[in-house]
């Protein structure tokens, strides 16, 4: 990319307003889906600019300069305020970033600018922006062999600066690169004793009930209904949390909390869709994306772009999509058909490093969580572990920093010591709102 260390002014350059744009398992076997046309973006790229202008340049040099030297406070007027909206406040942003990054950088180094004609808000799809620079960086570590998770310092070079310019020329950040909220988890080495209650939300279904001939046996066809939440009842799910004023965060903002002490939203939600399959994509993407809540998808990259039975995937594309579009992919190993909790190393190789190896080309983002295949053995999430904590060490390794899992008892409780065990909440056709309600009714600690 030609980076360089930077040189120039150190100037401040203030925040302003900025435009907001709102926008709205079976047994054949696989087939390939088409990839379909990617939907045409409107060319907003300034005629005649083909360098950063010195303003973007400035900025970036500053903020730059400031992450180096831990002056977290000195940035927060060079937010836009978008970007402002994403932290509870300033002094909260200062102190989990001097938690997170206290004496562990060496420098940052800044790499060629590129226009992008639309940015979206990592935790808010309905806010986009356009006519953003692009700036790309490294972040050197003092030690990055030291840092946890494994390859973690290597995960920052996925995550650009990305400022945007007025018509009258101010320059403001709007993706903070390494100080982004959604930016790639540091495990400390001494982690506190933080406890949160954020409800995981499970999806894997939005769809009609699945006929009875998708699946050879009954118990196959009572688990996809058991699955499968209604259109109408999701619609109906989102409208209670719009209305409760909720907050959808991803894994990486949960870790902020339990790791670094970041406060929390109001009704802060997680919502998961597992297997990668197409109908949340047809369903329940366009609902989030008009009420702003941002979810994390978990694909199988054995079934990207496949037709298995009567279930169909997600595209490269799709995904593709999602990822920069104010979602989140994490890894569901290759195709959710092998349980990990007894699973020997070389069998998690294939099926997990691999796999997040393949999710972090194809989006271009880091991938830090796992959704286990296979039911939690346990009845409570907080059960076992001792015995599972070699498959938690083999993870690690591989980079991954925790894992959601599926249990026979949905719970809405995480702890800073099991971010390998981070529960969910269940959701399916048997799903009542006054059942869906009862997860927001006391999120105290």
């Amino acid at each position: 990319m030609g980076f360089n260390r930077r040189v120039g002014t150190r100037a401040r350059v203030s925040a302003v307003a900025l435009g907001i744009t709102v926008l709205a398992a079976g047994c054949a076997a696989p087939q390939e889906r088409p990839t379909p046309s990617p939907t045409p973006i409107a060319n907003v790229i300034p005629v005649g600019r083909l360098v950063a202008p010195p303003t973007v340049m400035s900025l970036a040099n500053t903020f730059a300069d400031q992450f180096d030297a831990g002056q977290y406070a000195a940035q927060w007027t060079e937010l836009a305020p978008q970007a402002e909206a994403m932290w509870p406040s300033e002094a909260a942003r200062t102190s989990m970033l001097s938690a997170k990054f206290g004496g562990l950088v060496a420098r940052l180094t800044l790499g060629v600018p590129a226009f992008e004609p639309l940015w979206t808000d990592p935790e808010n799809p309905a806010v986009q922006v356009a006519a953003v620079w692009n700036v790309p960086l490294q972040v050197e570590f003092r030690a990055p062999g030291a840092l946890r998770p494994q390859g973690v310092s290597e995960l920052f070079s996925m995550t650009p600066l990305q400022i945007a310019l007025e018509p009258s020329g101010a320059a403001a950040v709007l993706g903070e690169g390494p100080e982004s909220v959604d930016a790639p988890i540091i495990v400390p080495r001494t982690i506190p004793a933080e406890r949160v209650n954020v409800p995981i939300l499970m999806y894997h279904l939005v769809d009609q009930v699945p006929p009875r001939s998708i699946e050879p046996s009954t118990y196959g066809w009572e688990l996809e209904i058991g699955l499968t939440t209604l259109p109408g009842e999701f619609a109906a799910q989102m409208a209670y949390l719009v209305r409760i004023h909720a907050t959808s965060i991803s894994l990486q903002h949960l870790a902020d909390a339990l790791l670094y002490g970041l406060p929390l939203p109001p009704h802060p939600v997680v919502i998961t869709f597992d297997d990668g399959r197409l109908s949340p994509w047809n369903y329940a993407v366009p609902l989030l994306r008009k009420d702003g809540f941002t979810a994390v998808f978990f694909p199988c990259t054995g079934l990207i772009g496949k037709k298995v039975g009567p279930q169909t995937y997600l595209t490269a594309a799709e995904i593709q999509d999602l990822a920069t579009t104010g979602f989140s992919v994490e890894d569901h190993t290759f195709n959710d058909a092998r349980a990990l909790f007894s699973a020997s190393a070389g069998t998690l190789n294939a099926l997990t490093n691999r796999t997040k190896a393949t999710l972090e080309a194809l989006t271009g983002a880091p991938v830090q969580f796992l959704a286990y295949t296979g039911l939690w053995p346990w009845p409570l999430a907080t059960e076992g572990g001792t015995r599972e904590a070699s498959l938690f060490t083999t993870l690690a390794s591989y980079g991954y920093v925790g894992g959601v899992l599926d249990v026979r008892v949905d719970s809405a409780t995480e702890t800073s010591s099991g971010l390998w065990q981070l529960p969910r909440v269940r959701i399916g056709l048997g799903t009542t709102i006054a059942g869906f309600a009862r997860w927001f009714t006391d999120q105290r600690p």
